[in-house]
């Protein structure tokens, strides 16, 4: 490890450090000089272990050397040795069927598989698209409704807390605002005006009611999917 490098990573305490006057307090002098020792041993503890990490490295990267150079050697040694005379001597007596096969396994659909995995990876790649752009529409399609500035955020205050609009009730009507809905429905209850087969009985409109939220949802998907934009 460099002297440069080492005193670039653990750095003495800079001069104005230095010449900052100490505390007349016995205690406060002494907490004082106990963190400067610690510092000084972090440094001191940090070039050592550099240090060490810099032998071990050059250590592990010899041996590994020494070894490449062993099989390499034992490599070439075995690839230009001579046949062996009991391969020599059986060779002509073996049937050239039991050989050992040089060449892969035989793969004749190889190049109709191929083309198969292309054009499943084009329709992924062609759906991940479409789905990425559809997801880019719809974000921009509800950013109209998105509060991101102060004065958005006061109009929407306004509008739902103003007691001259539709929000609260009145002598003639209820109110759309959330403060007047109540508690939200259950899912039982939500099964209840949605489904015939419910333990207890509804009236018609609020049957009807159900239905034709599930209706509109439904309606609302269709127009989207023959559109191709979110509504």
């Amino acid at each position: 490890v460099s002297p440069s490098y080492l005193a670039d990573t653990t750095p003495r305490p800079s001069p104005h450090r230095l010449a900052a006057p100490k505390p007349t307090d016995p205690s406060a002098r002494r907490h004082v000089e106990w963190k400067a020792r610690l510092a000084e041993d972090r440094r001191r503890n940090l070039r050592e272990s550099l240090r060490e990490l810099k032998v071990r490295k050059e250590r592990s990267d010899r041996w590994v050397a020494v070894r490449s150079t062993a099989k390499q050697e034992e490599r070439e040694r075995l690839l230009s040795s001579p046949i062996p005379a009991h391969e020599k001597f059986t060779s002509p007596s073996v049937i050239q069927s039991s050989l050992p096969q040089r060449s892969g396994l035989p793969d004749p659909d190889r190049e109709a598989r191929i083309e198969q995995k292309k054009a499943n990876y084009a329709r992924h790649a062609a759906m991940k698209q479409a789905e990425r752009r559809n997801a880019l529409h719809t974000l921009y399609m509800n950013a109209r409704d998105f509060i991101v500035t102060e004065e958005k955020l006061s109009e929407a205050v306004e509008r739902a807390f103003d007691p001259a609009s539709e929000q609260f009730d009145n002598e003639s009507r209820r109110g759309l605002n959330v403060w007047n809905l109540g508690y939200p429905e259950s899912v039982r209850e939500m099964l209840e005006k949605a489904s015939k087969e419910a333990g207890t009985r509804v009236s018609a409109l609020e049957g009807m009611a159900g239905y034709g939220k599930i209706t509109g949802e439904r309606m609302r998907r269709l127009g989207e999917e023959l559109t191709g934009g979110k509504m």
